[in-house]
């Protein structure tokens, strides 16, 4: 009778204190040892789930499923009453781990995210519930993760502790690099192609010598596992990785060195990994092999947001989590905080048409809300406009702020109708997704040099910067150091540094000396100087600042290399030892929503992907139309990509809080073709009685021509402005800019061509202007002028 008095007012004491939680997220918070699936729907509170969670497990261990009661458990019992009877939530939290059972140290616990902003909050609220303790938490994404075990371990697979991280940029400048070097064509095998090729080659854990053996004759495949087999040993030589090595060369040393492995699965005594849902195989299979036999892992996810198979992201990982570790318990998150009664209806009625999920209906006690609203429009333009005379209404009532409102597409190309809208209308606005801070170039030059000064072996970094500003080291000078660096299986800097020993660069000795020393001395000071400090004397020595402040009309540049110092300041005040190494290591590991500002008074413009774990007050998602959501693409690729599709329709309506528009429109000038799409069925998918449906468009206009007969001059004009095309041959052969062309736009100024494809009887081009925005025009409406 006393065990059972005593487990009982036990567990109430923890109800008593989780009693801000609701009975699912309780229940996910007490289940502590073995496998947990905890099905995190849309706005149901799973970071505060996690973050009890942890401090759970580390303050009380699994007190609350125990059943063990002490020998005298009598004063315990007579406490207890008192605390649930009228004890405050601050003294309950002080008894609770009196009644501990087996509770982790923070350095036990293993927190895996997919943003470092992520990781950075949770250690923030941990903080606010066990003190510095959270400090000693592993807490990071995967790739920080594996990166920290990396620089213990990875000279026992060949490497240098010391290794440099390449983003995508890098890779493709070595693959470009070597897809010349190897005599192959660019129009047969594109750097894209083959980059993504390995990529996927490497999340499922193939290796260059597996992946040629699995090529078989076909000639394709035996080019790009000759790139694999080239890329991949250049990397080493260059003591790099890419982002696909960081956790697939983990899972190599723990596979080769099974002590290593058992070291972690000793200290990890309990796993958590947010957003499973988007693992790929490599990440799957370490948090299995990190789990042991152990298995204590808790894998929070919704596979209804499963949105990333672009990016090796599987959805069966979740889907199979229950039978992959058996006798996992599951807890679903159902109750929303979110949005309102009438969003999730829309939501619940969209996704319940896939078949290849695990079944949830999310639910809310916050009322129905606003009905979801469907409007039709005649054009994208009017669609823009609606949607800009929707906010301006809103804000000048004081119902809204800028900051509230997003608009998300599925694809950039919608963007650009909505921008030159946006432009004329003076409303505030954002693009997210554009040109990111150290994506820039003159960035990127200086992160380079400090990667050269970090790391001599990086050839790629080196290439950049060897002639940045001018030094008189041309093309076949670098040329000449890249065939003996091949030939003798070192490093361009080991080369440059014996220069004298190779008479095919006598003639360049003099300036190839003078970068030596440049570099050799940059190193020498890095040894003592601090972060910016460093930033600083890179920029002086280099004669980078010189460079860039010689064009006066364009001080953006030079003010974006203080920025970065700025950034070093920073850096250095927020860790204990801010070494250049851990620098370039956090630069290298920052994703897009890691920048995300949510408290910017603008309007969010974003693709629906960009928009994952994000949430706004009201969305609008233009383009509800088959052929554009969901893409053509998943149509024609059948079931599984549509059910995709769907689900990233439900991450879009999932974002909105308080009103949800949906627009399509009667016709549609895309791609410089105009079409008449269908409304999407997704939009036909939502329950009737949760929205409002509005099908009465204005009078369509589609050309310049037919515009003409409707409307004076000065809107012709403006027609003509935003894409309104008769769409002839003619324009476009009379439009054709290469590659790294100068021209001119008259909305977004002068930029370079980046690329240009053919497409639908006209040219995309993907143009990078100066104010630093990348665009995406069609050339027949673009309008562009060669500068």
């Amino acid at each position: 009778m006393k065990k059972e008095e005593f487990l009982n007012i036990k567990r109430n004491l923890f109800d008593k204190y989780y009693g801000g939680l609701n009975e699912m997220q309780r229940r996910a918070v007490y289940c502590v040892n073995g496998p947990l699936l905890v099905l995190a729907g849309a706005g149901s509170g799973k970071t505060t789930v996690l973050v009890n969670r942890i401090a759970n497990i580390i303050s009380c261990g699994n007190a609350y499923e125990s059943d063990f009661v002490p020998k005298d458990s009598s004063a315990l019992i007579t406490k207890m009453k008192q605390l649930a009877e009228n004890g405050t939530r601050e003294q309950i939290h002080e008894f609770l781990p009196t009644v501990a059972e087996n509770p982790a140290e923070p350095y036990q616990v293993l927190c895996i995210t997919f943003t470092n902003k992520a990781a950075s909050e949770f250690k923030e609220r941990l903080k606010k519930l066990l003190g510095n303790a959270a400090d000693d938490i592993w807490a990071g994404t995967f790739h920080s993760i594996c990166v920290r075990i990396l620089r213990r371990h990875i000279n026992l697979i060949g490497y240098e502790n010391g290794f440099t991280i390449y983003d995508s940029d890098d890779s493709k400048r070595l693959i470009s690099d070597i897809l010349k070097r190897l005599n192959i064509d660019e129009n047969l095998l594109t750097v894209r192609t083959a980059l993504n090729t390995i990529s996927r080659a490497k999340e499922e854990g193939v290796f260059p010598k597996e992946f040629a053996e699995s090529g078989g004759n076909d000639n394709r495949m035996q080019k790009i596992a000759a790139v694999y087999t080239e890329y991949q040993g250049n990397l080493q030589r260059s003591n790099a990785l890419d982002f696909d090595d960081i956790i697939m060369l983990t899972n190599l040393l723990f596979d080769i060195h099974p002590a290593i492995l058992d070291k972690y699965t000793r200290q990890f005594e309990y796993i958590l990994v947010d957003e499973y849902q988007d693992t790929n195989l490599s990440q799957s299979r370490l948090i299995t092999l990190l789990a042991g036999e152990k298995r204590n892992v808790c894998v929070v996810g919704d596979d209804d947001q499963s949105i990333y198979a672009f990016r090796g992201a599987t959805v069966e990982n979740i889907l199979s989590f229950d039978s992959t570790f058996r006798n996992a318990r599951v807890v679903k998150l159902e109750q929303n905080y979110r949005s309102t009664g009438n969003i999730l209806a829309a939501a619940n009625g969209l996704i319940k048409n896939n078949t290849g999920r695990k079944g949830k209906n999310l639910w809310t006690d916050e009322g129905e809300g606003d009905p979801v609203l469907q409007k039709k429009q005649s054009t994208q333009s009017d669609e823009a406009t609606f949607i800009v005379n929707f906010i301006r209404s809103r804000v000048a009532s004081h119902e809204y702020k800028y900051g509230d409102f997003a608009i998300l597409y599925r694809m950039n190309a919608q963007s650009n109708a909505l921008e030159i809208i946006f432009s004329k209308s003076k409303i505030p606005y954002r693009i997210f997704g554009g040109v990111r801070f150290y994506e820039r170039k003159e960035i990127k030059d200086i992160i380079a040099y400090l990667s050269v000064i970090n790391n001599p072996s990086d050839d790629t970094r080196l290439r950049r910067i060897i002639n940045v500003p001018r030094r008189q080291i041309g093309p076949n000078t670098l040329a000449l150091l890249d065939e003996i660096s091949q030939r003798e299986n070192k490093s361009v800097f080991h080369i440059i540094k014996n220069a004298s020993d190779y008479p095919d660069l006598q003639k360049s000795i003099p300036k190839l000396e003078r970068f030596y020393s440049l570099i050799a001395e940059l190193r020498s000071f890095s040894q003592t100087a601090s972060l910016s400090e460093l930033i600083k004397e890179v920029v002086i020595r280099t004669a980078y600042k010189e460079m860039l402040t010689e064009d006066e009309t364009d001080m953006t540049r030079a003010d974006n290399v203080d920025e970065l110092v700025s950034s070093a300041i920073a850096f250095e005040e927020s860790v204990s030892e801010p070494t250049l190494s851990a620098f370039l290591e956090d630069i290298a590991l920052v994703s897009d929503t890691d920048n995300f500002d949510s408290t910017a008074d603008a309007v969010t413009l974003m693709t629906v992907h960009s928009a994952k774990g994000l949430e706004f007050p009201v969305v609008f998602l233009p383009g509800f139309e088959e052929g554009i959501f969901p893409s053509v693409q998943s149509i024609t690729e059948g079931e599984k990509a549509l059910e995709e599709e769907r689900r990233l329709a439900y991450v879009a309506v999932t974002r909105a809080k308080r009103k949800l528009v949906i627009l399509h429109t009667n016709t549609r000038l895309l791609f410089g073709r105009t079409s008449s799409n269908p409304v999407s069925r997704f939009a036909d998918e939502i329950p009737n009685d949760c929205k409002i449906v509005d099908d009465k468009p204005q009078a369509t206009v589609t050309t310049v021509s037919e515009a003409k007969k409707k409307y004076s001059n000065s809107q012709v004009s403006f027609l003509k402005n935003i894409g309104y095309s008769q769409n002839t041959q003619e324009d476009v052969e009379q439009k054709q800019f290469s590659a790294g062309t100068k021209v001119e736009h008259a909305m977004f100024g002068t930029g370079t061509v980046m690329s240009a494809e053919k497409m639908g009887g006209d040219i995309l081009y993907e143009i990078e202007f100066d104010s630093g925005s990348v665009k995406r025009l069609m050339g027949t409406y673009a309008k562009l002028t060669k500068v």
